[in-house]
């Protein structure tokens, strides 16, 4: 392995790749790290030793695949979730009785599965989605992929958005879909938060939500992908239940669900620091009762900024109340003297 260099990116590194194409190179993976060859050959092996991943071909023109335990393609049309997940909860109870020894999986699965399924099913507006499961000790993975719009564009045009980026915000905040006549738009949000890990891919980016680190990330893919890949990963030890992260997103005393945290630095494309900053981040807010700031990461914000959220937007709309979480004592300070009394 290469000295002097951080190795601890390449494991990050080599998810973000797998996000935007299915097969990979130890030299994509170095390039994309920043270290040597023998260092990114070294991190694959391991995956593939434990396997975990599949090697094809030999010398430079050698890559990588991750290895599925169970893979099938379905045409969209007419395809309904939950027939398809009985089958599947099936197929996989028959490969590895096991997994289903904690009680606390099978309902995460059940919800997480038939959610992303008929998300491909009503959004995508493609023709074929393919349901990949990967068994691993101590965990079950599975991946929707779809080959339609892309979730991002969908969610981009259908609010007249600017950017992908901006849709992911949109996403994060739960109750946005680009079908609500059909859809709450809690499908995404809530499974995002029942499973260890959760990926979205689409377009140029890839949304990471990372419970077991209680973190968040936006990166950037390497190629444009075509449709939406969602991966979903969940601990076999788990302890979580649907019905907690429905209650932990209700606020108390209201009626169903009322609650949202917004984490701000999913904006951050720019400072922190325009009122149109602020209204994007506010726009459709006002559909929940509370919502919770999370100002983790960010070290600065302007004077605008704070006040376009917490004195024009909150007096603007008494009924929702803005709570900043997890922020610097010289953001808090800003808020305080911003806030209407």
């Amino acid at each position: 392995m290469s000295k002097g260099k951080d190795n601890s990116r390449i494991p990050d590194v080599i998810e973000r790749l797998f996000a935007g194409r299915a097969a990979i190179t130890s030299g994509e993976v170095a390039d994309a790290a920043g270290v040597s060859r023998q260092a990114a050959h070294y991190h694959l092996k391991r995956l593939e030793d434990r396997g975990i991943l599949l090697h094809l071909g030999a010398g430079r023109g050698g890559r990588y695949l991750r290895r599925a335990d169970r893979a099938t393609t379905f045409a969209l049309a007419g395809l309904q979730e939950d027939l398809i997940w009985s089958a599947e909860f099936r197929a996989l109870d028959d490969l590895s009785p096991d997994i289903f020894e904690n009680p606390r999986v099978r309902p995460i699965l059940t919800w997480a599965f038939t959610e992303m399924l008929n998300n491909a099913i009503d959004h995508s507006g493609g023709e074929e989605v393919e349901a990949r499961w990967y068994l691993t000790a101590g965990q079950i993975a599975f991946e929707i992929e779809d080959d339609g719009i892309g979730a991002l564009r969908r969610m981009r045009e259908s609010r007249a958005l600017g950017s992908d980026f901006e849709a992911i915000g949109e996403i994060a905040k739960g109750k946005q879909t680009s079908a609500p006549e059909r859809h709450s738009g809690l499908g995404i949000y809530f499974t995002s938060r029942m499973v260890g890990r959760f990926f979205l891919s689409s377009g140029n980016l890839t949304w990471t939500v990372d419970n077991r680190r209680d973190d968040q990330a936006v990166g950037w893919l390497e190629r444009e992908r075509q449709g939406t890949l969602v991966r979903c990963e969940v601990d076999l030890s788990t302890s979580v239940r649907p019905i907690e992260v429905f209650d932990e997103f209700s606020a108390p005393d209201l009626h169903g669900f009322n609650k949202s945290t917004v984490r701000v630095s999913l904006f951050g494309e720019g400072d922190f620091v325009s009122r149109s900053e602020a209204k994007r981040i506010g726009a459709h807010l006002e559909d929940f009762n509370l919502v919770e700031l999370d100002f983790s990461g960010i070290e600065q914000v302007g004077q605008g900024f704070i006040d376009e959220l917490f004195r024009v937007w909150q007096l603007a709309h008494p009924e929702t109340r803005l709570v900043p979480i997890n922020a610097n004592p010289a953001i808090m300070s800003m808020i305080a003297s911003m806030s209407p009394t």
